[in-house]
C-alpha cells in the first residue's frame, strides 16, 4: 500500500470518527426508526458505531441505538429514506355499558354474528387473564418483561370492549366469540416506544390477524409508522385507531392524532350516552366514524369492571363491529368492509360526513326485517301498506290462524309488559331512528317470544302507517325509519299493540321530534 494511500486512510479515520464517536457511557445516543428504501443494510450501523436491536420482518426497518452525531451521516446514505427519533407514544383514556344497545350489538347476536373465526391483534398494555375474556395468543414487544400480560388495565378494558364473553357474567362484548391476541407494546404507565408499535404491527402481518386495533398515538407525523400501517393495510388488515383525547371544548381545529389521521387507518370518534360528542374527542376531516367512548363499562385487571372514558374505548366498538362485518362476508376486502361501515352508520351532527363524527355512529350489521302478513278469514289475503323505510325484498310471513278454543272454560290469559323506546327524543335529516320494542311475561319476567306487535306511526299531520313485526326469542323487535329532507319535521307518536296466544293484548307508545 502506498504511503499516499496510507494517510488517506488514516486521515478519513480520524475525520469519521471525530463526527461519529464510538458508544461510550459519556457520549449522547439515541434511540432510532431506520426505514430504508429497499432492504436493511446492518453494516450502515455498524459503520457509525450503533447498536442494532431488531430488524422487521415485513417492513425495511431497522430499530437501533446509535450516536446522535451519527444521525445526519446515516440520513446522507442514499439507501436510507430516513432516520427517526423513536418517540414516546400513550393511550388514550381519561376517566374511568351502554353502548352495545347503541350500536345494535344484540340483532348482530341474534343471527348469530359474533365475530366467530376474526382475529384481532390488539396493540396496548396487553391483556390480563379475566374470567370474561379468552386470550388466543399473543406477544410482548416491550424490553423490560417477555409476558404480554396486562400490567396497566388500559388493554384489558379495550379487549373486553371488543370480545368479553357472553357468558351470563360481568359485561359481554361486541364480538364476544372473535379471538384476541395480545400485543404488548405499552408499558405500566401505558406509554410506549413508536418502534414497539411498528414491530407490534410488523407481527400482525406475519400472524394474519384481520383486524388491528390501535387505542394509542402520539402527536408527531412519522414516516415509519405511515409505511407500517400502510403495509398491513395492503396486506389486507384494517387498522382501527383512536383519534385522540386532545379535542377542544368546541369542537373546532384539527386536533387527529396519529396513527388515526392516516388514510389507510380508520379514525374514531367518541360519543356519549345521548349521541353527543364527547367533549375530549379529537376532531378534524380525517375522522371517519364515532363508537361510544364516554363512561364506558369493561373489564379490567384484577379480574375487576370498571368504567373508563376516551376514544381509546370508542376504537375497540368499531373493531368489533368489523369482526361482525367480516363473518357476515368474509370473502368482502378491507376496502368493502370499510365502504359498509361508513353506509350503515347513523349520521350525526350536520348532514353528511363532518369533523365531528365523520360519517356517524357506528352500527352492527342488521338482518332484513320479517314483515308479517295479516290474516282476514274468508277472504283473499292483502299485505299491509310497508313503510317506504322497509327495505323492498322482505320476508312476507303469513300467520296461520288459530283453531277455535273448544266449550271448557278458558284460563286466565297472562300480561304482557311491552316497551317501545328510541335512542334519543330529537331527531334530524340525515338520522336514523331505531324504534325498539319488547315484551315481557309480567309474572315471570321472561320474554314473551313469537309475539305479534303491530306499530302504527303517526305524523304531525297526514295518515299514520302502521307495520307488523314479530318478537325473536328475547321478546325484542325493531324498526328502522330514516328521517330525510321529505320528512314532515315536528312531534311522531309510535304506538305498539303487542298480542300473542294465551296473553292479553298489551299496548305502549312513545313521542319524538324530528326537527
Amino acid at each position: 500500500m502506498s504511503k499516499n494511500l496510507l494517510s488517506f486512510l488514516l486521515l478519513s479515520t480520524f475525520l469519521f470518527s471525530n463526527m461519529v464517536p464510538p458508544v461510550h457511557a459519556d457520549v449522547p445516543t439515541e434511540n432510532v426508526i431506520i426505514v430504508y428504501k429497499d432492504n436493511v443494510d446492518e453494516q450502515k450501523v455498524d459503520s457509525v458505531n450503533g447498536d442494532i436491536s431488531e430488524v422487521l420482518d415485513n417492513i425495511p426497518v431497522a430499530v437501533a441505538e446509535i450516536p446522535a452525531a451519527a444521525i445526519p451521516v446515516l440520513e446522507k446514505s442514499e439507501d436510507i429514506l430516513t432516520v427517526e427519533v423513536d418517540q414516546r407514544v400513550s393511550i388514550h383514556s381519561q376517566v374511568q355499558d351502554w353502548g352495545i344497545q347503541s350500536v345494535n350489538a344484540p340483532i348482530s347476536w341474534e343471527s348469530k354474528y359474533t365475530g366467530q373465526g376474526i382475529k384481532i391483534a390488539v396493540l396496548d398494555t396487553g391483556i390480563s387473564a379475566h374470567e370474561d375474556v379468552d386470550i388466543s395468543g399473543g406477544v410482548a414487544i416491550t424490553d423490560y418483561t417477555k409476558s404480554y400480560h396486562d400490567d396497566n388495565g388500559h388493554g384489558t378494558h379495550v379487549a373486553g370492549i371488543i370480545g368479553a364473553k357472553n357468558n351470563d357474567i360481568g359485561i359481554v362484548g361486541i364480538a364476544p366469540d372473535a379471538q384476541l391476541y395480545a400485543v404488548k407494546v405499552l408499558d405500566k404507565n401505558g406509554s410506549g416506544y413508536l418502534s414497539d408499535v411498528i414491530a407490534g404491527i410488523d407481527w400482525s402481518i406475519t400472524n394474519k390477524m384481520d383486524i388491528i386495533n390501535l387505542s394509542l398515538g402520539a402527536p408527531n407525523d412519522s414516516v415509519a409508522l405511515h409505511q407500517a400501517v400502510d403495509r398491513a393495510y395492503h396486506s389486507g388488515l384494517i387498522v382501527v385507531a383512536a383519534a385522540g383525547n386532545n379535542g377542544k371544548h368546541d369542537g373546532s381545529g384539527d386536533t387527529v392524532e396519529y396513527p388515526a389521521r392516516y388514510d389507510s387507518t380508520i379514525a374514531v370518534a367518541a360519543t356519549d350516552s345521548v349521541a353527543n360528542r364527547g367533549s375530549f374527542s379529537a376532531t378534524g376531516n380525517t375522522v371517519e366514524i364515532s363508537a361510544p367512548g364516554v363512561n364506558i363499562l369493561s373489564t379490567h385487571i384484577g379480574n375487576r369492571y370498571v368504567h373508563m372514558s376516551g376514544t381509546s374505548m370508542a376504537a375497540p366498538y368499531v373493531t368489533g363491529v368489523i369482526a361482525l362485518l367480516k363473518q357476515v362476508d368474509p370473502s368482502l376486502s378491507n376496502g368493502q368492509l370499510r365502504e359498509k361501515l361508513k353506509g350503515s352508520a347513523i349520521d350525526l351532527g350536520i348532514p353528511g360526513k363532518d369533523s365531528f363524527f365523520g360519517y356517524g355512529l357506528v352500527q352492527a350489521p342488521v338482518p332484513v326485517q320479517e314483515v308479517i302478513k295479516p290474516v282476514t278469514e274468508n277472504k283473499e289475503e292483502k299485505t299491509d301498506q310497508v313503510p317506504s323505510s322497509v327495505p323492498a325484498k322482505e320476508t312476507i310471513k303469513q300467520v296461520v290462524p288459530e283453531k277455535k278454543a273448544t266449550a271448557t272454560k278458558p284460563a286466565p290469559k297472562k300480561k304482557i309488559k311491552s316497551t317501545v323506546s328510541t335512542y334519543r327524543t330529537t331527531y334530524s335529516t340525515g338520522n336514523t331512528i331505531w324504534v325498539n320494542l319488547k315484551a315481557i311475561d309480567q309474572a315471570t319476567k321472561k320474554p314473551v317470544k313469537s309475539g305479534t306487535v303491530k306499530l302504527t306511526i303517526t305524523p304531525p299531520k297526514g295518515k299514520a302507517k302502521t307495520v307488523t313485526l314479530k318478537t325473536n326469542k328475547k321478546g325484542e323487535a325493531s324498526y328502522k325509519m330514516v328521517v330525510n329532507k321529505r320528512t314532515t319535521k315536528g312531534l311522531y307518536k309510535f304506538s305498539t299493540s303487542t298480542s300473542v296466544k294465551n296473553y292479553q293484548t298489551a299496548k305502549a307508545s312513545k313521542t319524538i321530534r324530528i326537527k
